[in-house]
């Protein structure tokens, strides 16, 4: 077999007749094509394959197919990129070439009452006059006519306001104010409730109690620093009694009898 027949460069192992042989590696080189056709390998096979051409070729935007050297080739689209135009006068397509056109402007234009003229988009246009009417402004700022014209200007905010120790800044009417901080100072709440800053304003809250707390076997529930725990049953376990004395459980507490 060719699994392990090593063949000089240029040629490959062929079975032929039940024996491995040497024979040449396809190629162009005996290969004759006809006009417009020329050779090429294929998958490892010599073919006949049209000429290139821009027939078949396709560029990017902005591109088109030159004949270059007898190969296509991608140039750019004649453009104004790298024309220079006198005073007045600029460059624009014209039939496919630039060319220098004088500069479209308002010097001819006429406008009704209440527009003006102005350059859209490289072309003359009549336009309303400015106002805050139509005019749209992004969020945290609002329309005023500044010397003559729209302009977004800041809405007032507590954004650079300082206020003294124990104020705050506050839009009160749509204007910053320092008013006083909320606090727990001033607030009543009812029986069995207290009072705790909640998001930054006090809100009567109920007083922490044993109340609604379940604890698991061998516990109990105690007030311990001002909020329920749950805690040990007191029991003889851990207790110490005096020699002579041992521990009882008498009324739920352990005992030294």
């Amino acid at each position: 077999s060719c699994k392990n027949f090593q063949c000089e460069e240029g040629t490959q192992c062929k079975m032929v007749d039940g024996w491995p042989k040497c024979v040449p590696l396809p190629s162009c080189k005996n290969t004759q094509c006809g006009a417009g056709t020329q050779c090429k390998m294929v998958d490892g096979w010599p073919k006949c394959v049209p000429l290139p051409s821009c027939q078949n070729f396709h560029c990017e935007e902005g591109t088109q197919c030159k004949m270059v050297d007898g190969w296509p080739k991608c140039v750019p689209l004649p453009s104004c990129k790298n024309i220079r135009c006198g005073a007045g006068t600029q460059c624009k397509m014209v039939d496919g070439w630039p060319k220098c056109v004088p500069l479209p402007s308002c010097k001819n234009i006429r406008c009704g009452a209440g527009t003006q003229c102005k350059m859209v988009e490289g072309g003359p246009k009549c336009v309303p006059l400015p106002s805050c009417q139509n005019f749209h402004c992004e969020e945290g700022t609002q329309c005023k006519m500044v010397d003559g014209w729209p302009k977004c200007v800041p809405l007032p905010s507590c954004k650079n306001i300082r206020c003294g120790a124990g104020t705050q800044c506050k839009m009160v009417d749509g204007w910053p104010k320092c008013v006083p901080l909320p606090s727990c100072k001033n607030t009543q709440c009812g029986a069995g409730t207290q009072c705790k800053m909640v998001d930054g304003w006090p809100k009567c809250v109920p007083l922490p109690s044993c109340n609604n707390v379940r604890c698991g076997a061998g516990t109990q529930c105690k007030m311990v620093a001002g909020g329920p725990k749950c805690v040990p049953l007191p029991s003889c376990q851990n207790f110490r009694c005096r020699e002579g004395m041992r521990c009882k459980m008498v009324a739920g507490w352990p005992k030294c009898v």
